[in-house]
């Protein structure tokens, strides 16, 4: 929790600074699902905070920090914990579709990039350092030049990992070894969106 606070802060007062330099960038937070892969485990309890710029009409620059935790049954002590840091390419494909021609108050990103995630497995009581590469698309619904109400689906592809989302390793139950493979995962999330600067709505060329 004193993490998460930490890097919300770190990110608001980035913002802040930023606004009295230009009105491309924005500060995002969303909460949702998480539904992971092998042993297909879904739970109400997927977080996510992100500070974007965008350097013009089309691009921009994400960076973003997720959390989910995954759990087996009604013991709070089977599962994992998984977090992940991202950097990403931003597509204001909304605006290159001429969707807010169309719906003036709607737009659509779409987003992709690489980080690293960290699994923490409370069933073994160890740590899977992870790389990740995640795709996505958020809708977005201008509430006013502030705010702008969004949905974001993001499906994560996890290199390296070793524990299952359950905190168990197949490999290693077998006696096999602690062998890595490709672990999948996706996110869908309701969340909000702040736009900084004088001209606000300048944050997506609206």
């Amino acid at each position: 929790m004193i993490k998460r606070l930490a890097i919300i802060a770190c990110l608001a007062g980035t913002a802040t600074f930023a606004q009295k330099a230009n009105d491309q960038y924005s500060l995002e937070a969303g909460y949702g699902l998480g539904i992971s892969g092998k042993p297909g485990i879904t739970e109400l309890s997927h977080f996510e905070v992100g500070f974007r710029y965008m350097v013009d009409e089309s691009w921009g620059l994400k960076f973003d920090f997720g959390s989910d935790r995954f759990r087996t049954g009604d013991n709070p002590e089977l599962g994992s914990d998984y977090k992940r840091y991202s950097v990403q390419a931003v597509y204001n494909l909304g605006r290159n579709l001429r969707a807010d021609e169309r719906v003036g108050n709607f737009g659509l990103l779409a987003h992709g990039g690489l980080g690293y995630s960290s699994l923490k497995s409370l069933t073994r009581g160890g740590t899977d350092n992870i790389g990740h590469v995640i795709i996505g698309l958020t809708s977005q619904l201008y509430l006013s030049r502030s705010f702008s109400l969004t949905f974001d689906t993001s499906f994560i592809l996890n290199f390296t990992q070793h524990y299952n989302f359950d905190g168990l390793h197949p490999e290693k139950q077998t006696g096999s070894g602690l062998e890595s493979f490709t672990g999948k995962m996706f996110n869908a999330s309701l969340g909000l969106t702040y736009y900084f600067g004088k001209n606000k709505s300048d944050s997506d060329w609206r």
